[in-house]
């Protein structure tokens, strides 16, 4: 495996998949002399009610249709590759690569049936990184 797919990899595993709804901020640092009040705790939530569904971006029917084909091509092509390298004899820091390429489909698949079309997209590409390199390394 090249180190640029390993560091793909590992700034996977650091930072996630990019799925997440909630963003960190970070403060300035106070100005000498003045206290920081810890946080408070979260508001309870009225029993029997969940969490909020993630917000998404309104589109339009055009623009949800252009990025739902184009998520589905990519995963179709993903999954191609990843036919293809399943029969090739690989090292074991690529078939953990290998691996982490099925699961980010596995993932842009559940995305796709949650009409979630930007996130299927960005998996999909994540895992294309990834059976990309292995290709062109374990020629």
């Amino acid at each position: 495996m090249t180190r640029r797919a390993l560091l793909a990899v590992a700034l996977m595993a650091l930072y996630g998949c990019g799925t997440g709804t909630e963003a960190t901020f970070q403060k300035s640092p106070a100005a000498p002399g003045t206290a920081t009040p810890p946080p408070g705790p979260s508001p309870p939530r009225p029993a029997g009610t969940s969490p909020q569904p993630p917000l998404r971006p309104e589109l339009s029917p055009e623009e949800e249709q252009r990025l739902a084909e184009g998520a589905r091509k990519s995963i179709g092509d993903v999954a191609r590759l990843v036919a293809e390298l399943e029969g090739r004899p690989l090292k074991p820091p690529q078939r953990e690569a290998l691996q982490t390429a099925k699961n980010f489909l596995e993932q842009a698949r559940t995305a796709l049936g949650q009409r979630d079309y930007p996130r299927a997209a960005n998996l999909a590409s994540k895992a294309r990184a990834l059976t990309d390199d292995l290709a062109a390394t374990s020629k």
